[in-house]
């Protein structure tokens, strides 16, 4: 009887798999899975809600790059109409400006004056620093346009994209946690979310390299 409630008592025990000692320490070495990467990589968008062409819902894939900032169109037929009249393109995609007070230049982050010049892009009215401020706010509009909305991001400054090395393009950019990383194409975000810690450590690398 004593024999039987021992052997009952194994076979009734929850069973543990038995794993090899290779395969143990393959396990102890694995490198904890990445709890999505994507998460912490993102790129802000302020777009206009209608085509300024026909008047339809736009497609977020669809715009074109003007000195007064992004539009958004509905179909590709129409971004050659928004370049043969960019302001009444413009005024149409975005009807109202809205004032934005800024404390700091959302292009060299230096304190605003009484004198700095106001700078209009994507609906938003805001001052720049300088003359040359308002130029590149109208070159690099995006990343302009989103530290408008969100002083608090920093830009790594990289020159050279950390997915493929070449020079960085003016509004194609992400953001890592708070920090805004110059790339060469919008095509690299989907690359850039796929280890964003990498591509950050990558961008400082270069910024550090080129002082």
């Amino acid at each position: 009887m004593h024999l039987l409630l021992v052997a009952a008592a194994l076979f009734s025990a929850p069973s543990t798999p038995f794993a090899s000692p290779a395969a143990a320490a393959d396990a102890a070495q694995a490198p904890t899975p990445a709890t999505a990467p994507s998460a912490a990589v993102r790129v802000p968008v302020h777009p206009n809600s209608t085509c300024p062409i026909m008047g339809k819902p736009i497609s977020l894939k669809l715009f074109t790059d003007t000195e007064l900032g992004r539009i958004w169109v509905c179909c590709k037929g129409c971004i050659k109409d928004i370049h043969d009249d960019v302001e009444l393109a413009y005024r149409t995609a975005y009807p109202t400006a809205r004032e934005v007070q800024l404390d700091k230049c959302p292009v060299t982050g230096r304190e605003l004056r009484e004198q700095s010049p106001f700078v209009e892009l994507q609906g938003l009215r805001f001052r720049v620093f300088d003359d040359a401020a308002a130029q590149l706010a109208r070159t690099r509009t995006q990343i302009t346009v989103a530290r408008v909305l969100e002083p608090k991001l920093v830009e790594v400054g990289n020159a050279t994209c950390p997915i493929d090395g070449k020079p960085v393009s003016p509004n194609a950019f992400a953001v890592i946690d708070g920090r805004i990383v110059g790339l060469s194409s919008p095509k690299h975000v989907e690359e850039l979310s796929k280890d964003p810690a990498v591509a950050l450590r990558r961008a400082l690398a270069s910024v550090e390299r080129a002082r």
